[in-house]
């Protein structure tokens, strides 16, 4: 299961621009080339700016920062780059492939919660983010053909989620992780094979001391005819006793 997958992409791409003014990377009238454009992470040059999503720089023009719509090039003068600045920091902008199709855009909704959705060259939809105060609270991860890879989804504490779940290419759940009892916080989980026969179940409940997710009850595993061939009882996480069958 791919666990903050659209964080990390977020993130990994710009560790390295922390500062707090942005003349170096983003002169007054830049030019880029089409390897500005990152295979995995795609265009991450202007996360930094973007304070939402926790973007310490500054863009400056003429020496002051940044302010109204400010549009960026590629060398033949396909557009990159078309966003909103106040004081030098981003609040909605667009990205754009060198053959002119979408590669991002970025919403704030409010004071406290953003969007942000990613696309693939083809112009599918590759991840889907909302975020809270900063936080992803729901994402959506796809693969290229549409369908959908990953989705996790926090309460909105932040605390414990929702759901989790993953997919296989095709469509088939591999990984389903719900909420079923709001109050408990109890879960079920259901793993599978990629044929669609159930591989893992059971249950777990999150414990808001330890901020973690136990084990408990019953968990039984299967084998890829659908017959069980394990049987375990967990205890608040702690294994009690397994059945071979």
């Amino acid at each position: 299961m791919r666990i903050f997958t659209l964080t990390s992409l977020l993130f990994i791409g710009f560790s390295g621009f922390s500062q707090s003014n942005f003349d170096e990377q983003l002169p007054d009238k830049p030019i880029y080339t089409a390897d500005i454009v990152d295979s995995v992470y795609g265009i991450t040059l202007y996360e930094p700016l973007n304070m939402a999503l926790a973007g310490d720089s500054v863009r400056m023009v003429n020496g002051y920062a940044a302010q109204n719509w400010i549009e960026d090039y590629y060398e033949d003068g396909t557009l990159l780059h078309k966003g909103y600045y106040i004081d030098g920091q981003l609040k909605v902008y667009k990205n754009y492939y060198p053959d002119g199709t979408l590669e991002r855009k970025f919403v704030n909704v409010d004071g406290y919660r953003s969007k942000v959705t990613l696309y693939y060259p083809n112009g599918n939809i590759k991840s889907e983010v909302a975020y809270k105060d900063g936080s992803a609270q729901e994402w959506t991860d796809y693969f290229m053909n549409g369908n959908i890879e990953y989705y996790e989804e926090y309460h909105k504490s932040m605390m414990y989620h929702i759901a989790k779940r993953s997919y296989y290419k095709s469509g088939q759940a591999q990984s389903l992780f719900e909420l079923v009892h709001k109050k408990k916080l109890n879960y079920t989980q259901n793993d599978f094979y990629s044929s669609g026969k159930k591989r893992v179940a059971g249950t777990l409940r999150y414990d808001k001391d330890a901020y973690d997710y136990y084990r408990t009850g019953k968990w039984i595993y299967f084998n890829e005819s659908g017959n069980p061939i394990k049987e375990e009882q967990y205890q608040d996480g702690k294994l009690l006793k397994t059945n071979d069958f």
